[in-house]
């Protein structure tokens, strides 16, 4: 009996030690609520961010559970085991919302980045211009030029308005320092277009949420199973017999 106790109970621990692995993987989803301040213009609706916010919050509440986990690990079975159990109840509630959202967004990128048509044709130039320095960050970063590719601005009124056979700055290879946007060189401007990359980091995200959903959902089995043994194979009662007196 003590023996299996022994062996459930270090069961729990490893499985709580994932559960704190989870977390930290879990808080990936602040990336994009990172990004979206400065992308918000590209997305058609705030609702695409649901899926990293509630990401962030299973993340924070995993680590919390992780570390209770730990805590009552080696402890005799008590009410502190059943608190366990309805955090990872909660837990569970979060990570399976989570999951969906990120499924059903992962099949309407397409839609959710609409807008980034409309915020490439409205560019400026002008530096405080929330289009540009959102087109201008975007290029900069993914390194890319255009919504498809470089010619896409070529159909841009920045770029008929310029009189100048040029792209952004934005737009120019990081390994050529001497690039000034000119169309005369295009070997020397970013050849892949934006959308495609940007759908590319999303999905990264997205991908990583449900995958992480998914070890979630199998370590709180894991969790669970461990628990309920520990409260079955309760050590015995001690009893004594009391003297007369």
């Amino acid at each position: 009996m003590a023996v299996l106790r022994r062996v459930f109970g270090i069961f729990l621990k490893i499985a709580c030690l994932l559960l704190l692995l989870a977390g930290i993987t879990g808080l990936f989803g602040s990336f994009l609520l990172h990004k979206y301040r400065f992308y918000s213009l590209f997305f058609s609706s705030f609702y695409i961010t649901l899926p990293a916010l509630l990401a962030v919050v299973g993340g924070v509440i995993l680590l919390i559970s992780g570390c209770f986990g730990c805590l009552v690990s080696n402890k005799k079975p008590s009410c502190l085991h059943g608190l366990f159990v309805y955090i990872l109840i909660i837990v569970f509630c979060v990570v399976g919302t989570t999951a969906a959202l990120a499924y059903s967004h992962k099949r309407k990128l397409d839609v959710d980045l609409a807008p980034l048509k409309d915020v490439f044709q409205n560019y400026s130039g002008n530096s405080q211009d929330p289009n540009t320095k959102a087109v201008d960050a975007l290029q900069r970063e993914l390194r890319c030029c255009g919504v498809n590719n470089y010619t896409d601005w070529l159909e841009t009124p920045w770029f008929n308005h310029s009189s100048k056979d040029e792209v952004p700055l934005s737009c120019c290879n990081k390994t050529f320092h001497y690039c000034n946007g000119t169309l005369d060189f295009p070997v020397l401007i970013n050849n892949e277009g934006c959308q495609i990359k940007l759908e590319k980091k999303l999905l990264l995200v997205v991908d990583s949420i449900m995958i992480t959903s998914l070890v979630v959902f199998f370590v709180m089995v894991m969790s669970w199973i461990a628990v309920a043994q520990l409260m079955r194979h309760q050590p015995p009662q001690e009893y004594r017999i009391l003297d007369k007196e």
